[in-house]
């Protein structure tokens, strides 16, 4: 099995003390030296584990001042932001998880074709995966990601349980934007048997189509979340 790159290991220690506490809303951060002393690596290393806190709205990182915890308004899965599900929920004190339902490379079906560009029948990778806080199901997601985007996806697994980090790490997949749309509907019986749910209930019905920072369609995604479940959206004015 790979092992997780430093930074990413740090980053994860990070993001863990957020979520208990033990890093506090305001708080500063150690200096890049200190905490390269304290992990035992470089200052580069420490810079990229902080960057992609940063990226991951974890933290803040003030000139001058240093890196602080990023302070929060309120509890929810905040969508306004490209980021993973485990990145959405950082700022909430609760435990992610992510059961792996499905992992096979199929042919494409011709609505996830035309959504990443590709023929019907082409190879693509197929995750099903349900999203889980505090152990409950919250969301149910079935991906698509072209075979040739990300050719070992589906043997291998995900870094730290992250498809975008899997994505940019193991395969250089850098995600730059994405569309997104959403409906309300009645979650059907197939649906309500992964999360656990009675069949014919509210759901939040997502469809989202993620590209690279090359421009090119590399992730067609359903998503189902539960009405109990809280998402945030972020509307600046012009």
């Amino acid at each position: 099995m790979q092992r997780a790159p430093r930074y990413s290991v740090i980053h994860d220690d990070i993001v863990e003390q957020v979520r208990t506490g033990t890093l506090e809303p305001g708080m500063r951060l150690p200096s890049e030296s200190d905490l390269a002393k304290r992990y035992g690596v470089s200052r580069m290393t420490v810079r990229q584990a902080l960057d992609l806190l940063a990226s991951d709205e974890i933290v803040v990182r003030k000139h001058g001042s240093g890196t602080f915890v990023r302070e929060q308004s309120r509890q929810g899965r905040h969508i306004d932001r490209l980021r993973s599900f485990a990145a959405e929920l950082a700022d909430v004190d609760v435990v992610v998880g992510s059961e792996v339902v499905r992992a096979e490379l199929v042919d494409a079906p011709a609505d996830v074709a035309e959504a990443l560009g590709l023929e019907a029948g082409d190879p693509v990778h197929r995750l099903t995966r349900v999203r889980t806080v505090d152990g409950v199901p919250a969301a149910l997601q079935d991906t698509w990601i072209p075979s040739h985007v990300a050719p070992s996806l589906t043997r291998e697994p995900l870094e730290g349980g992250s498809l975008y980090r899997t994505l940019a790490e193991r395969h250089g997949v850098r995600l730059r934007w994405a569309d997104q749309s959403m409906t309300a509907e009645l979650l059907g019986v197939d649906e309500a048997t992964l999360l656990r749910v009675e069949p014919g209930g509210a759901v939040l019905r997502g469809m989202r189509t993620t590209y690279s920072d090359a421009d090119e369609p590399v992730e067609f995604t359903h998503g189902w979340t539960l009405p109990s479940f809280p998402l945030l959206l972020r509307i600046d004015a012009e």
